[in-house]
């Protein structure tokens, strides 16, 4: 049997159901409260899966991942603030036509949107996973390592307002994974004598800290109460009005489209795959006036656009091992603590979880729309919770889930340590991004580099003339040019 078809099979047993059913609900509830998201859920959660088979981790966080993006129109269309990061540009449109007393029309156009945007990707996403698997798995490491070398600079520039602070960020994260034992030279690395780090910082608790605690500590110093007692809209109005988004065919399949290959690239996020899509949008539009207004098209794309770049970030992880954003980071973790190594192999060695999580994808799709419709006039209640009652309760999660996966108290200071770096990158404008997927990315990428230079007894000649290498060292070189050749042209247009 096709172990596409073994791989949905398996997600029709009550069992994996159930998962799938818990992870979309936890995502969709933290992606509506402000400040909350679920990629700091996922973090939290993280622990939870030590003690499930592994594909249906995979389904249990892929299950938060979607809901979490998926999730963040409630607020910012009842609210006007974003529930997550990626509903951002959601709030320009949709809390308008809250106001105009269109709250039922504007969630049943963003709900629709984003299942149209996910399926979109998922299709993709089956297509394109398994050749790329392929392709990836004839790379040497020297073609590997230039690919993690693209894939930070990219992270830098597209995930950043400024792509210096983005390459800092990505250097300070591969330092960071750089602390403790190495292997090949049987020394101790910045350590500085203190015996708890010998071993390096986990995953867990470094993910926990720069993800979870950094956003309690921003939602604390912000104060986080109740905003306001948001409007509301019944079950039957929304159900009612879901297929009007089916009046802007063009417009789903060019958002969806543009949102799955945004996603594709390393760390750039649900958050840049919305605004690009509604800026297209707007571009356009015959009725781009009206953008901003209270457009069904400006939700439409904004919610597409997010919502396609789950599938569009998925496609690197399972091929290439390479995490497309944060919240793929955390599915890799989850992997690595079951015995399971990421990459173009997975394909060859586990065909069930690399399936599995295509599978898994599609049903959280599924359940996400019918989740969000049942549960709207619920989640409405539980936007309106302060951050005062919410904080306590997560720090307790935190500090659990950290103790309990290696039992060592000095992981909670690690935690603690790493939500304080994750709070000043956020205060100076630093994006967490490119240091999260550095720290992750940073063992595989020297160890890389290593073998290839073992293999070849130093000659560093390889990366220049193999010709994936070359390619992917050439692009780093057009986007590292690319704003002083851009500055340079603004200068001799400004000055004729």
């Amino acid at each position: 049997m096709d172990p596409i078809i073994e791989s949905l099979f398996y997600l029709l047993t009550p069992n994996a159901l159930i998962w799938v059913f818990i992870g979309v609900g936890i995502g969709v509830v933290a992606g509506a409260i402000p400040g909350l998201g679920g990629g700091m859920i996922m973090a939290i959660l993280l622990p939870v899966t030590f003690t499930i088979h592994h594909l249906d981790a995979q389904i249990f966080l892929i299950g938060i991942y979607v809901g979490g993006v998926s999730g963040g129109l409630i607020s910012a269309v009842l609210l006007g603030v974003p529930g997550s990061p990626a509903a951002v540009m959601t709030v320009m449109d949709g809390h308008a036509m809250t106001k105009q007393g269109k709250a039922a029309r504007a969630l049943s156009m963003g709900i629709m949107a984003s299942v149209v945007g996910g399926m979109t990707s998922w299709v993709l996403l089956v297509m394109l996973s398994a050749p790329l698997a392929t392709f990836a798995a004839r790379l040497q490491s020297f073609d590997y390592f230039a690919f993690i070398v693209l894939g930070l600079i990219l992270i830098a520039f597209a995930g950043s307002g400024s792509p210096l602070r983005g390459i800092v960020a990505g250097l300070f994260g591969m330092l960071a994974a750089m602390v403790g034992f190495d292997s090949i030279s049987a020394t101790n690395r910045f350590t500085f004598g203190v015996p708890d780090i010998a071993n390096g910082f986990h995953i867990l608790p470094v993910l926990i800290g720069a993800f979870a605690i950094r956003q309690v500590f921003t939602d604390v110093r912000g104060g986080g109460e109740q905003l306001r007692t948001p409007p509301t809209a019944s079950v039957s109005e929304v159900v009612g009005q879901l297929s009007g988004v089916f009046k802007y065919p063009f417009l789903l399949i060019r958002s969806s489209v543009l949102g799955s290959f945004i996603g594709l690239l390393p760390g750039i996020g649900a958050n840049i795959g919305a605004v690009i899509s509604y800026i297209s949008a707007q571009a356009l539009s015959r009725n781009n006036g009206k953008f901003g207004k209270g457009a069904e098209e400006g939700i439409i794309a904004a919610e597409c656009g997010n919502n396609a770049t789950v599938g569009g970030a998925l496609m690197p992880m399972i091929s290439l091992g390479i995490p497309g954003s944060g919240q793929d980071v955390i599915l890799m973790a989850a992997l690595v603590l079951h015995q399971v190594q990421p990459g173009p192999m997975l394909i060859y060695e586990h065909p069930d979880i690399f399936y599995g999580i295509i599978s898994g994808y599609l049903f959280a799709n599924i359940m996400m729309l019918i989740l969000m419709v049942i549960a709207i006039r619920y989640l409405v209640m539980i936007i309106r919770t302060p951050m005062s009652v919410l904080a306590p309760a997560i720090l307790i999660f935190c500090v659990v889930g950290v103790i309990s996966a290696n039992n060592l108290l000095s992981d909670t200071w690690v935690m603690l340590g790493f939500g304080v770096v994750g709070y000043l990158m956020s205060r100076f404008k630093y994006p967490l991004a490119p240091f999260v997927i550095g720290f992750v990315l940073a063992p595989l990428a020297e160890e890389r580099l290593r073998s290839s230079l073992m293999s070849t007894g130093g000659e560093w000649g390889p990366l220049l003339t193999r010709p994936i290498a070359m390619t992917c060292f050439a692009l780093v070189v057009v986007v590292l040019l690319f704003p002083i050749l851009k500055k340079f042209v603004q200068f001799r247009l400004a000055s004729e």
